[in-house]
């Protein structure tokens, strides 16, 4: 199976936890639907052809810089009446200082190419951000590799993986993050599915009874 690895960075992020409104919350990395729409984003995939674009893909997600969460007060202008205020405070979460390495694969090699390809000549229909417009992504191509099944019962892990399996009584002096992300979603953009997930920036994790993928150095689990 062949895996697209690269790089994306930026100073701020912002990945709206869809149960907030104008106190918004964000999931603290960069989840597998949002990263679906920047890769939609920068191939110029029309909105209604994005969910059969990208409904065969699996991503892995290596959170590469410890989680900074900062929150900023706004003062917004109602687009509708409301209750007669000119403006509203509202406070935003956001996430700064990120770095991911993502893993990408999908059934159409000839899809990955062109994906790899747009990424490599930074040749973007639109411009990649993290989660909203004021968030630019930088990003860098590793390159296409092969991706193969590890079959031992126990291995280190170097992405997100959901939380059932790892041992999470055995983690001790390091520091590990957990939060519930969305992992599927509808044609019409619901959210359909969720995972608890698990991850650390300081040591590896151990995880059993799974399917993990070797892809050039790295221990992945797809989403």
């Amino acid at each position: 199976m062949k895996t697209l690895v690269f790089t994306v960075k930026g100073d701020y992020a912002r990945f709206r936890c869809a149960y907030t409104t104008t106190s918004a919350l964000t999931y603290i990395l960069f989840h597998p639907i949002a990263i679906k729409g920047m890769i939609g984003a920068v191939m110029g995939i029309d909105y209604s052809d994005l969910y059969e674009y990208t409904k065969d893909m699996q991503i892995g997600i290596q959170v590469l810089n410890p989680v900074y969460k900062d929150m900023q007060s706004f003062n917004l202008i109602p687009i509708t009446k409301g209750n007669g205020a000119y403006r509203f405070q509202s406070r935003v979460e956001f996430l700064r200082d990120v770095n991911y390495r993502i893993f990408l694969s999908c059934d159409d090699n000839e899809k990955l190419t062109s994906i790899y390809n747009t990424l490599q000549t930074h040749e973007y229909v639109f411009t990649p951000y993290l989660g909203c417009t004021e968030h630019i992504a930088k990003i860098n191509s590793e390159g296409i590799y092969e991706a193969y099944p590890i079959n031992n019962q126990e291995t280190h892990i170097d992405t997100v993986v959901p939380k059932e399996y790892i041992d999470v009584e055995g983690l001790t002096d390091f520091t590990v993050y957990l939060d519930r992300i969305p992992i599927k979603n509808s044609k019409s953009r619901e959210y359909t599915e969720y995972a608890n997930i698990i991850f650390s920036n300081d040591r590896n994790l151990i995880v059993k009874d799974c399917t993990v993928y070797n892809v050039k150095d790295y221990n992945v689990y797809l989403f």
